[in-house]
């Protein structure tokens, strides 16, 4: 057989190989990893493909693999079944991916329709912290976080940040491979000039298996927070962090002079240019279904949650399985606002806390704020009580 033919035969195996793993026909999965999810239409133009990247990359984002040719998600019409086994989430969550999902189905909404609102599952995975943190594996005690990794004698001193408040301090680690990449920032008060910086919470930042970056906030205790502390700074919960590096390393936000014995901020940009490209060739390397070269596509995981925090009467009207006209009866008085991030969502917007008791059901309440913290929040212990 001559080297060209060879070339070829391996190529038509190659291809049957590849069709035969996209198929992806075996057995089906445990009951407990496999929820139904119902896609409530939000805006003119969102597609079954906008969904369905929105929604892997809120798996990604929560440390779910993703591997080539599994089929992870399966259309029927308007719902989606979705196999976690299949995603194949972090090593040692499973029970905290069961727990969320046992939860879901107790829901008088899954009762109702079978199924669970695509945007209220990506809500609480994403935006709810306790979930968040389970679901990703982050360690809940602070030493042993920064304990895993070898971390830099000398941090960087960021006199004026674009997150903080006040001046921020990040320390970084020892990396030769994207698997030891973290970062830890402090907030807090005081000055780094006359050495009354004083911390006062800090979050971790590290790599998961999968490529994503997970985001972990601990109060000065070591104990896993919610949410950053607002006086402080514009951190958020773990949710904003996400939308706010987009699943990438971000350089210093604003011009700042140096302090003697820290990284200034040419010297702090260059580390993180170093670490930026050792996760890159990460994630060349990482057989997921996500495609990190699409810097854009996470905007439709984030379309998922807002139009869910934020839906239009039509959506509304949807969720309730009722005429846009009985919505509308329903939701006389109710507030509307724009969206002013996504204004493809509308102008004329509710507040989901304001209209979560009209629904015809119960459900597993989503958190008041996706990305901002909420000190009266119980998301994870409560259900909404069933409107008229």
């Amino acid at each position: 057989m001559s080297l060209p033919s060879s070339r070829a035969w391996w190529g038509v195996l190659a291809a049957l190989l590849l069709a035969a793993c996209a198929a992806d026909d075996g057995p089906p999965s445990d009951p407990r990893d496999v929820v139904e999810l119902r896609w409530l239409k939000a805006y003119p133009d969102e597609s079954r493909a906008d969904v369905e990247t929105g929604l892997l990359w809120g798996l990604s984002l929560a440390g779910a693999h993703l591997p080539q040719g599994a089929r992870v998600i399966r259309w029927h019409d308007e719902r989606i079944t979705l196999d976690l086994a299949r995603a194949e989430v972090l090593a040692g969550t499973q029970p905290a991916w069961r727990d969320f999902l046992a939860a879901l189905k107790a829901s008088g909404e899954y009762r109702t329709h079978g199924a669970v609102d695509v945007g209220r599952f990506m809500a609480i995975m994403l935006g709810d912290p306790r979930r968040y943190y389970a679901l990703t594996g982050a360690v809940p005690d602070y030493s042993r976080a920064r304990g895993q990794y070898r971390f830099d004698d000398k941090p960087a001193a960021i006199v004026t940040s674009g997150v903080a408040l006040g001046s921020r301090r990040i320390d970084l680690s020892l990396a030769q491979s994207a698997r030891e990449l973290a970062f830890v920032g402090f907030e807090g008060t005081g000055s780094f000039f006359d050495g009354s910086f004083t911390p006062r919470e800090r979050e971790l930042v590290d790599v998961m298996p999968n490529g994503q970056l997970r985001f972990a906030l601990y109060d000065l205790e070591g104990r896993l927070k919610q949410g950053a502390t607002p006086q402080l700074t514009r951190a958020g919960k773990p949710a904003k962090c996400m939308w706010c590096h987009e699943s990438g390393l971000m350089i210093a936000l604003a011009e700042y002079p140096p302090v003697p014995g820290y990284y200034g901020r040419a010297e702090f940009d260059a580390q993180i240019e170093r670490r930026r490209e050792l996760l890159r060739e990460f994630r060349r390397h990482v057989d997921t279904q996500i495609e990190y070269g699409h810097r854009q596509d996470h905007t439709f995981a984030e379309l998922l949650y807002l139009s869910f925090e934020e839906p239009s009467l039509e959506r509304l009207a949807r969720e309730w399985g009722v005429t846009p006209g009985r919505a509308a009866e329903l939701l006389a008085g109710k507030p509307t606002h724009a969206q002013a991030e996504q204004t493809r969502l509308g102008e004329a917007l509710y507040r989901r806390e304001d209209v979560e008791g009209l629904a015809p059901y119960t459900a597993l309440a989503a958190p008041r704020s996706i990305r901002e913290p909420d000190e009266h929040d119980e998301a994870a212990q409560r259900v909404v009580e069933a409107g008229p």
